[in-house]
């Protein structure tokens, strides 16, 4: 009798076994029978992979999204960004379309090797919170995810910065636009040290938003990239009309020059007074084509990520190429080298039918990015502290 009931309480205690601590030989999973690293106290356990400290009631109660929502709109929204409005006509002037369009064949390779790595890795297994680095630490160890895990929550937090300084960027281009119109020379700035206070001010609002709901982050988001969809729309059509001598926009008739930025011009900038290279304006080019991993930290919340990720992902990299080569072709091929190398926001020179939907559309866009980046960095180190791998984490989890 003695024997009988310790084994009927083993049975009844099985599905609720303490999680081993991912230090040392235990770090290592054991995808035969789901036991190992992230089972957590969670009441079923699948084959593969841990289910951290959710259960699948929770996960099914959460995971609502699809491949268009979940996966595809997070990963273009992230690649259409402020470098596609501020920069790349820039670096059209400078490399020419020729060179810049293998600079950008090449950077969306290398997404693309990366898109095929993560998409055999997500088909294997369940996904939960925590995104590439849930995939990676089942994957290849808790060591190696906790390593890449921090290296690409420290890229989130960097590309934020990016993203805030480009809405900086972008209100001081347009004051100083404005105020050369009326015949006044003014730098752009409002006050001393405008530019820190109003990056500052961005965060601490996104920041706020964040924090009082994930709901309003995805509504916003989706809202931010319509509004950045419909600038690239009036950006093209702008200048196809400005290319065909029926719209000029805020430029001058001497501003249109066909086929003058086909190879490259590399010379001083008009501001800094550096000469670029191919190098540097890969530099810029390849963070433009970043940002695929987005979906991937939206995980939680699809339905099927093994499917969403992968298709989603490819398409979204796609379409975002197919922009960033029109866009480039488009007016590279229009406007004159000396006005894309002088005016940096020529984008909204030329957008029809006015240009306050661009300005206010790369703020917009902006603004989205930041909200990407806020919602998913914390994400991956909430992840981090439920498998108890840094005890400078552990805080983290007691404080939920």
């Amino acid at each position: 009798n003695s024997n009988s009931n310790n084994n009927n309480n083993k049975k009844k205690t099985n599905g609720h076994r303490k999680k081993p601590k991912p230090s040392g030989h235990n770090a290592r999973h054991d995808h035969g029978n789901g036991n190992g690293h992230g089972n957590g106290n969670g009441n079923h356990t699948t084959s593969g992979f841990g289910n951290g400290n959710n259960t699948e009631n929770d996960t099914e109660h959460h995971a609502n999204l699809g491949t268009f929502r979940g996966a595809f709109l997070p990963s273009l929204q992230s690649i259409l960004g402020v470098i596609l409005f501020l920069r790349l006509t820039h670096i059209t002037s400078q490399a020419g379309c020729i060179c810049t369009t293998a600079l950008l064949l090449a950077s969306t390779a290398s997404t693309l090797l990366t898109w095929s790595s993560l998409s055999a890795i997500v088909t294997n297994g369940s996904i939960q919170s925590g995104g590439p680095y849930y995939v990676i630490s089942r994957t290849l160890g808790a060591d190696v995810g906790a390593s890449l895990g921090l290296l690409y929550y420290s890229g989130s937090i960097l590309s934020g910065s990016m993203f805030v300084l480009g809405v900086v960027e972008a209100v001081h281009c347009s004051i100083r636009a404005y105020y050369a119109r009326w015949g006044y020379g003014f730098s752009g700035h409002l006050f001393w040290y405008d530019s820190q206070i109003l990056s500052l001010a961005i965060v601490a609002a996104t920041t706020t938003c964040v924090h009082f709901g994930n709901r309003f982050v995805v509504v916003f988001s989706h809202l931010f990239l319509m509004v950045t969809v419909l600038s690239i729309v009036c950006v093209l059509a702008g200048a196809v009309a400005f290319a065909l001598g029926i719209y000029d926009g805020n430029l001058q008739p001497y501003d249109r020059s066909p086929m003058e930025n086909l190879w490259p011009r590399f010379e001083p900038d008009p501001f800094t007074g550096v000469t670029p290279d191919v190098f540097s304006s890969l530099a810029l080019v390849y963070p433009s084509v970043t940002g695929i991993l987005n979906g991937m930290s939206q995980s939680h919340r699809l339905k099927h990520p093994s499917q969403s990720i992968p298709r989603g992902t490819f398409w979204s990299i796609v379409a975002s190429t197919g922009i960033y080569l029109a866009v480039c072709w488009v007016v590279g091929t229009t406007v004159s080298n000396r006005t894309l190398k002088v005016d940096k926001f020529v984008a909204a020179s030329l957008a029809y039918p006015h240009e306050l939907i661009v300005r206010a559309g790369v703020v917009v866009s902006a603004l989205g990015l930041v909200l990407g980046c806020m919602s998913t960095a914390p994400n991956l180190l909430s992840a981090m502290a439920d498998d108890e791998l840094l005890p400078c984490l552990n805080r983290l989890k007691e404080n939920r």
